[in-house]
């Protein structure tokens, strides 16, 4: 009898282990419920990328882009969402005009890019060959027949400060702005070092300093307006000043 009770007793708490009552067993059941569609998921093409969107670029082909993000078609999403930072820093790698990006799931297998731009701002000639002053100081050598459209040419400028000097103040001017210059020359002026030109597609011109020429152009749109065809000079120095041109007869 004694060892009759012995085993009852070392029975028992096996029984009350494996014992689950109605609420414990319908938790149970939901827990393997979604594991199993989870892990149908997985396996399932709904898993895999079938789509890539680059958005956000302007001078950085979406070529380069596809080709160099580490992404493929058919990949796991949830790689590649885990492994932001690797894409990131392959893209950075690819092209010095790509400053960050990131990446989102926006379909149930579709990824979008969404890439920010250290975009060119200007653009310089030394010796036959062409350079690009990037948004953030940087100057890189390019193709001597780039389309030269959505900046302006960079003259006089002939000390690596200065470019970034220039890069720093541009950076605050939107790009529709700078593609209406022409041309910035700094002509290191005696009397004012600061001193620089800038040529505009309307045909107006504008004087201003190096270290606020930023600040100064944000405005220059509306001024613009406001002049109503006239041409001439627009004096940013200090303050902001209009003189028009005048025509000898």
């Amino acid at each position: 009898k004694t060892e009759e009770v012995s085993k009852k007793s070392s029975i028992q708490p096996l029984k009350q282990f494996f014992h689950f009552n109605h609420l414990e067993m319908k938790f149970l059941f939901w827990i393997f419920l979604a594991c199993m569609f989870w892990s149908i998921y997985f396996i399932s093409p709904l898993s895999k990328v079938s789509e890539i969107e680059v958005v956000g670029l302007s001078q950085v082909p979406a070529e380069l882009v596809q080709e160099k993000d580490g992404i493929v078609k058919g990949q796991s999403i949830w790689t590649i969402l885990a492994n932001r930072t690797r894409t990131t820093t392959l893209l950075k790698a690819a092209s010095p005009k790509i400053k960050d990006d990131s990446n989102e799931l926006v379909a149930w297998n579709k990824i979008r890019l969404n890439i920010e731009e250290n975009p060119a701002i200007g653009y310089f000639k030394t010796e036959e060959k062409t350079f690009e002053l990037l948004a953030d100081g940087q100057t890189i050598e390019v193709e001597a027949n780039l389309s030269t459209e959505e900046y302006p040419e960079l003259v006089d400028f002939t000390e690596e400060t200065q470019y970034k000097t220039l890069a720093k103040q541009l950076e605050k001017v939107s790009s529709s702005i700078i593609r209406e210059i022409k041309e910035i020359q700094y002509p290191n002026d005696i009397k004012n070092h600061q001193k620089i030109y800038l040529k505009m597609k309307d045909g107006n011109r504008v004087i201003g300093n190096l270290k606020d020429i930023g600040d100064k152009l944000v405005y220059y749109p509306s001024i613009a307006k406001q002049l109503n065809g006239k041409k001439g000079t627009v004096d940013m120095e200090v303050g902001i000043y209009f003189t028009p041109d005048t025509t000898i007869r």
